[in-house]
């Protein structure tokens, strides 16, 4: 579980500052989690293979109906056959394109798991979540990355509506050892 003693924590993992966590969440850029824009990156000059999928698909089975319907009279059975084909060949490509996707996910993941840190970064936002991120910062937390679009919703509403202040006050309530001394009138 967690070390109970403050000074174990410390020599372990310092406790950064609250403007520390502020600029941590504000530094976060959550354009690099887009899965789609990631895969996109990694086809790279094979992008040209999922563009063209449809219109080629379209014409070969033209081409095959009219071919089989020529030579063997057969009109219905030829598109059949042709879409059949088709068919298979378009399951070959959606699992070229899966790996793909598959890829980028894994990537995105790698990328939350850098930006989390070993401190972590969501967990620590959590009082200022709606309790449906929960799965979300528990995630985090144990080290699984798998709620990506979450993770960017995440972050964004925290970047938009987080109030800085506040954030600051429950830091120091949290972590007492870090607070400012107050001045006392």
């Amino acid at each position: 579980m967690e070390a109970t003693n403050p000074s174990e924590n410390n020599s372990e993992n310092p406790i950064p500052s609250a403007e520390t966590m502020l600029a941590r969440l504000a530094a976060v850029d959550v354009s690099q989690f887009d899965l789609a824009a990631t895969a996109n990156q990694l086809k790279g000059n094979k992008q040209w293979i999922s563009i063209l999928t449809i219109p080629v698909s379209a014409i070969l089975l033209m081409i095959f109906t009219l071919l089989g319907t020529f030579l063997f009279d057969a009109p219905i059975a030829s598109f059949l056959i042709s879409a059949g084909v088709i068919y298979v060949v378009g399951r070959m490509f959606d699992q070229y394109e899966q790996q793909y996707r598959l890829r980028a996910r894994q990537l995105v993941m790698r990328r939350i798991a850098e930006t989390e840190g070993e401190f972590g970064l969501i967990p620590h936002f959590k009082h200022f979540l709606p309790t449906k991120y929960r799965h979300l910062w528990q995630s985090l937390r144990k080290g699984n990355y798998l709620y990506i679009d979450q993770y960017i919703q995440a972050v964004s509403l925290l970047q938009n509506k987080l109030e800085p202040a506040k954030f600051t006050k429950i830091w120091h309530l949290h972590h007492p050892e870090i607070a400012p001394p107050e001045d006392e009138e």
